[in-house]
Order: structure tokens, then C-alpha cells, then sequence
């Protein structure tokens, strides 16, 4: 657990060097179901997301259980985000590419194993084929995120599907260059 801790911070480190004034962060919310099996309801996922670069992000977020049994099982995991078609930030205010698609990757720790313990338990990869908005714009929406995850304590494929996610920027709007 110490060493994927350490890792995940060094990984941040270096990409944070070529971050320059790309330090926009959002709030983001919507819909998952990825991290917490759920075949009955419905799963919620919120967070945050941090800019390292014209076209990488950070995110940190948590999925929850809605129902049938709110807030019962949770899932917290950290993902990298690279955008494919333009830069999604430039670090000025002229605005990113408003039309966009990410490619994702990320871990996320659950209690999905033996030991019952909170533990990185899933590795996931993902693709979000439109995003609308920018940092610039003050918002985002991210639509039909599909992908696939795999968790090697229960060596269990999974496919994931998230309809909609909105991100609500804090810092790197319209509104810091004024």
C-alpha cells in the first residue's frame, strides 16, 4: 500500500513539472457504475479533477451506492485523463478544444477483496468519445464513458458505463483572467 501510494505521488510530481498555468480544478459529478457492482440500482460518482497539462487531468473521485441500499458500498479512485482531439486547456483565456474525447486510466480502492480492507483492488482503462466545454467556460459535460476494468483480488473482468458526468471548474475560468 505504501509503495502504490509513493508511486501515485511521484507520478503526480513529474507530470505536475509540465503543468505550467494549466492548474485548473473542477468539481465533477454523474453518473458510474465501475467500481461497485450494482445490478439492481443506481451508482453515483463525484470528485475532483486537477489539470497537469494542456491535455492531461488528474481526477480523484468517489462512487457510491444510490440504491437500493444508499450509500452502502463505496469506491474511491484516482484516474489520468488525456484529451485526444486538442488541448483542453491552454492556460490562458483563450479556451481548449470545447468539443473533445478522453482516454482514462486509473485505480480504484474498494473493499472488494479477501482481507475485507479498504485496498487498490481494480485497474480500469476508458474512453469518453464526447466532452462539450472547457476550463476557459467555466464548465464541462463528458457523455457515454464506456470501458473495462479488471480486479486481480477476484480475477473478475468488468464493463463500465457512465451516461453523464458534469464538471463545475473552481479555478482556470473566464473569471481568473479578467
Amino acid at each position: 500500500m505504501k509503495k502504490t501510494a509513493a508511486f501515485v505521488l511521484i507520478l503526480a510530481a513529474a507530470f505536475s513539472l509540465y503543468a505550467g498555468s494549466y492548474n485548473d480544478l473542477s468539481f465533477t459529478f454523474g453518473h458510474q457504475s465501475g467500481g461497485i457492482k450494482n445490478a439492481d440500482g443506481l451508482n453515483m460518482m463525484y470528485g475532483f479533477n486537477l489539470g497537469l497539462s494542456g491535455r492531461m487531468e488528474m481526477g480523484l473521485w468517489t462512487e457510491s451506492m444510490l440504491t437500493p441500499c444508499f450509500f452502502s458500498d463505496n469506491a474511491v479512485g484516482l484516474s489520468f485523463s488525456f484529451a485526444l482531439l486538442g488541448p483542453r486547456s491552454t492556460g490562458t483565456s483563450v479556451p481548449g478544444s470545447a468539443i473533445n474525447m478522453f482516454v482514462n486510466a486509473g485505480m480504484m480502492f474498494t473493499m472488494h477483496n479477501p482481507h475485507d480492507l479498504f485496498l487498490p483492488t481494480t485497474a480500469y482503462i476508458s474512453i469518453t468519445p464526447l466532452s462539450i466545454g472547457s476550463s476557459v467556460l467555466g464548465r464541462r459535460e463528458r457523455f457515454m464513458e464506456m470501458g473495462a476494468a479488471y480486479n486481480w483480488f477476484e480475477n473478475e473482468f468488468t464493463f463500465f458505463f457512465s451516461f453523464l458526468r458534469l464538471d463545475y471548474f473552481i479555478t482556470g475560468t473566464w473569471r481568473d483572467y479578467l
